[in-house]
């Protein structure tokens, strides 16, 4: 049974979910998400993803995105980059995200500073592997003219000698 005000069945929802009565907070957030409560709507959503529910869970965080949930923008775009509900999609996945971001979201900030580190440190690594490439090019091509001087110089000597030898 749902109380009159959504946020109160949230709230008590809440409770029922730390209480690890996930059914009766299942129930509870659903009835909320259906009363167009958008805090409601994402912690369904939540709940949904976690029992493997990928599309309900898409289809709650899109409803709660329509309201402008810095929260549900968040989680579909993790949805997207699982590909859970959804066909997986890095580019739809970090327009949400990055969405979710520019409202101050602090859980959406907080990934796309990783995300962004961890793309840096690609590149640190891209260049480094670039440079020891480029220096073992170089090495190897050094070595190959070291090595046809030496046959050059050899044979310059061996036709050194011939002619005196005859």
């Amino acid at each position: 049974m749902a109380l009159a005000d959504p946020a109160q069945d949230t709230e008590l929802a809440e409770k029922e979910y730390k209480s690890d009565n996930l059914i009766r907070a299942l129930e509870l957030f659903g009835n909320a998400a259906m009363q167009g409560y958008a805090p409601a709507q994402v912690r369904y959503a939540e709940l949904l993803d976690y029992a493997e529910e990928d599309e309900k869970s898409v289809f709650w965080y899109q409803i709660a995105v329509e309201q402008g949930s810095a929260a549900a923008e968040m989680g579909l775009g993790m949805m997207y980059l699982k590909g859970d509900g959804v066909k997986q999609d890095a580019e739809k996945s970090l327009y949400w995200i990055r969405h979710s971001a520019e409202q101050s979201y602090l859980p959406a900030v907080e990934y796309l500073v990783n995300y962004y580190r961890g793309e840096a440190k690609k590149w640190e690594d891209a260049a480094k592997f670039l440079k020891e490439k480029a220096a073992a090019e170089k090495a190897a091509i050094e070595k190959a003219a070291a090595e046809k001087a030496a046959v050059e110089k050899a044979a310059a000597e061996k036709a050194a000698k011939q002619p005196g030898q005859q």
